[in-house]
């Protein structure tokens, strides 16, 4: 497991700094910015040489990052449940996220068996059509995803558990069409555990609920999924729109990658105890640390 850290934009005297120690530019990925004179958007592995030598020449400035956590083959073939993290995103008409939002506020937030409640849209509109074989989230604010039709046959067929498949809906007609089809969760599952990477916000203000936010993977009690169908959401609002994320099983991993949908990559579901999960948390206890310390922080 790595977690890797990428350099959001800074002020233009640290970027010309950075830029200017040439094994440090080359490994952060420095482009000319007109700007703030250099941009870094590669990410590199925060427990290496690059972050101790990055914050020194910050000289206290305050520095945030975003982050990624690898994982190797060996680790996601042990594991038995994984979060779908987007890599596909399908955008809307002005007419359909109009008509999205106005459904959504149509519905009330579901109470969970977390400390939060979440949103469960059940009518997603959207004119453009989805690709065959791709699940993808339906513009940057929703928290829902939408497949195409030939990723939706196979999907019905796979004899995987714990979802069901809607039409999208025209804007005009408020009927489904072919323009993909909605995929809806039948279960939510247990609450996720809350550690040093999981931290609440008020997004929307300090009169509204909070919302969980957090840096790391998701950790559950040993057992906690063990009854879990295939396909299933959390039950902490941690998508868009006070949405919850999807976590499938392992064959559910696999058919998706035997079928090549393509949209989701998969990230390990810890278990309490498990050999990741300490490994986890030391790499996030030990970067976290070190970022408090430079007066540094990560985005969530």
């Amino acid at each position: 497991m790595k977690i890797m850290l990428a350099l959001r934009p800074c002020s233009p005297g640290l970027a010309h700094r950075l830029a200017a120690d040439e094994a440090l530019a080359r490994a952060l990925g420095a482009k000319p910015n007109p700007a703030v004179g250099f941009l870094f958007p590669r990410f590199f592995d925060a427990s290496g040489p690059v972050l101790p030598r990055l914050l020194e020449l910050a000289q206290g400035e305050p520095v945030s990052f975003l982050r990624d956590l690898q994982c190797t083959p060996g680790e996601l073939d042990a594991s038995s449940h994984f979060e779908a993290v987007c890599r596909s995103t399908i955008g809307q008409s002005r007419a359909d996220s109009k008509a999205t939002m106005a459904a959504y506020h149509q519905d009330s937030l579901h109470p969970t068996a977390s400390r939060w409640s979440v949103r469960l849209p059940q009518r997603i509109y959207l004119s453009k059509a989805v690709a065959d074989t791709a699940i993808s989230h339906v513009d940057e604010w929703t928290g829902e995803y939408v497949l195409g039709a030939q990723a939706a046959q196979g999907l019905r067929a796979s004899g995987l558990t714990g979802f069901d498949l809607r039409p999208v809906l025209n804007h005009k007609t408020n009927q489904g069409h072919e323009a993909g089809h909605h995929l809806v969760a039948r279960e939510l599952l247990p609450a996720a555990l809350e550690d040093a990477t999981t931290f609440e916000t008020y997004d929307d203000g300090p009169r509204q609920p909070s919302t969980p936010r957090r840096y790391g993977l998701l950790t559950y009690a040993e057992g906690a999924l063990a009854s879990s169908p295939d396909l299933a959401r959390t039950a902490e609002p941690w998508g868009a729109w006070r949405t919850p994320v999807w976590i499938v099983r392992q064959r559910a991993r696999a058919w998706f990658e035997a079928a090549q949908v393509r949209g989701w990559k998969f990230q390990p579901v810890l278990a309490e105890g498990s050999r990741l999960h300490a490994e986890h948390t030391q790499r996030w206890d030990d970067l976290l640390g070190r970022l408090r310390a430079a007066g540094a922080s990560v985005m969530a």
